[in-house]
């Protein structure tokens, strides 16, 4: 009888102190979870190179940037005009078009996408609408992130890797911030990562931005859904979707819709 309760009392100091670990444990996974992001400066600029781009590789992060920052100081830069996109050349319904005509089309699915995340319309900066020329726009960006820099002062600028990307647009963009960080012109950089290209960052290097409340999670969706939407009449035609598919995909099956950036 006497061995029977000192089993029972052991039994009862197991579980109190397992539950006492799981909670310290939890605890301790909250505070590295809190602590595993840099904050943002208190401006935040994000440099999608084409339509679609600021939500398949930074949803979450556009976020969590409005959330902490507030969405006045947040902006998105759109880098290219995006008309070289595949849809274009490979569906006869959009023979004939000009450039502007398939600019305005990815444009449209563009800004409701932002309007979803909450981006103001006047912190959307267009560079083509801008530059002189057609093509690309890499000495307006550069001009652009240096306008930001200077005149704000605290400022982070989120553009594509420079390295770990499979488009070579997207590396040229990131090229340009890279080489403006390393002149040390610009302060806070940091990284658009692609899924498959995540192993090759540092683990202490890549910062994990998730949409974790329903109301975030309804946002990051709506947000994508623009660019799955077929409405003509108000110009909509799932460019966006029909041309990176996979992506957008990969991306739905994300319950916490995950965005990584890094640092490196």
């Amino acid at each position: 009888m006497k061995n029977k309760k000192i089993k029972i009392i052991i039994s009862m100091l197991s579980i109190l102190f397992l539950g006492i670990a799981n909670t310290a444990l939890g605890a301790q996974d909250n505070i590295i979870d809190k602590l595993s992001n840099k904050s943002f400066k208190q401006h935040v600029v994000f440099y999608p190179q084409h339509q679609d781009d600021e939500i398949l590789w930074g949803v979450s992060a556009i976020t969590k940037a409005i959330e902490e920052r507030g969405a006045d100081n947040v902006y998105v830069v759109l880098v290219s005009d995006g008309s070289g996109v595949n849809v274009f050349t490979r569906n006869p319904r959009f023979k004939g078009l000009s450039r502007k005509e398939k600019e305005t089309l990815r444009n449209n699915e563009f800004k409701a996408a932002l309007f979803e995340l909450g981006v103001k319309e006047k912190n959307i900066i267009i560079l083509a609408d801008d530059d002189n020329k057609s093509g690309t726009h890499y000495e307006l960006m550069e001009k652009t992130m240096l306008k930001f820099e200077n005149e704000l002062g605290s400022v982070t600028h989120v553009a594509h890797h420079y390295k770990y990307d499979d488009h070579i647009m997207h590396r040229k963009n990131g090229e340009v911030l890279k080489r403006l960080s390393d002149e040390h012109k610009i302060k806070d950089a940091r990284y658009f990562m692609k899924p498959k290209y995540i192993k090759y960052i540092p683990e202490d290097k890549r910062e994990y931005y998730k949409s974790e409340t329903e109301a975030e999670r309804d946002r990051a969706k709506k947000a994508m859904d623009q660019y799955k939407v077929i409405d003509e009449n108000r110009g909509k035609l799932g460019i966006g979707y029909t041309s990176a598919h996979s992506y957008f995909d990969h991306l739905y099956k994300d319950p916490d819709y995950t965005s990584v950036l890094s640092i490196y």
